[in-house]
């Protein structure tokens, strides 16, 4: 009897190891990081040509200007004037796939170490409808060892 009590009492302790957890990998800064990704979430309305994102509720502040703070004389720092501080409801928000990069054309290579820049310009890239989805056991707190990598593609709205 009291062997069976100890078990019971011990299963709970065991049960933390069942289950997985969800790590996702894209460049994609909208595709969440952790867990599985739903439609809700984020889709592709490939009709406007636009990711649709859920920006749950948060808090937001606003400044009304930044002064910079020189009285630590090696790390200027950059402080809020007129804080305020508002409640955003939770919104479902559209958001173009494609941004803005600088991208360097032409290095000039006179130092083989540190080649630089000569000249640039804007490229505009598409962020990718794709991510990799990294599955991991509960009891894995390192995060070393996926069980599983598959290359997901972001759903469709609908």
């Amino acid at each position: 009897m009291k062997l069976f009590i100890a078990l019971a009492l011990a299963l709970p302790m065991f049960a933390f190891a069942s289950g997985e957890k969800y790590q996702n990998r894209s460049e994609n800064p909208f595709v969440p990081e952790k867990g599985i990704v739903t439609a809700k979430q984020i889709c592709v309305d490939e009709k406007n040509e636009v990711f649709r994102v859920f920006v749950p509720a948060h808090k937001q502040e606003f400044c009304k200007s930044y002064k910079w703070d020189h009285s630590d004389s090696h790390y200027p720092k950059k402080v809020c004037v007129g804080r305020t501080v508002k409640d955003i409801p939770a919104q479902t928000v559209s958001v173009s796939p494609f941004y803005q990069q600088l991208v360097c054309v032409k290095y000039d290579r006179k130092d083989s170490t540190r080649p630089t820049c000569v000249k640039s310009e804007v490229r505009t890239l598409q962020y990718p409808t794709s991510y990799i989805q990294y599955t991991y056991e509960a009891a894995d707190w390192r995060q070393e060892r996926p069980i599983r990598t598959q290359e997901k593609q972001i759903e469709s709205c609908k």
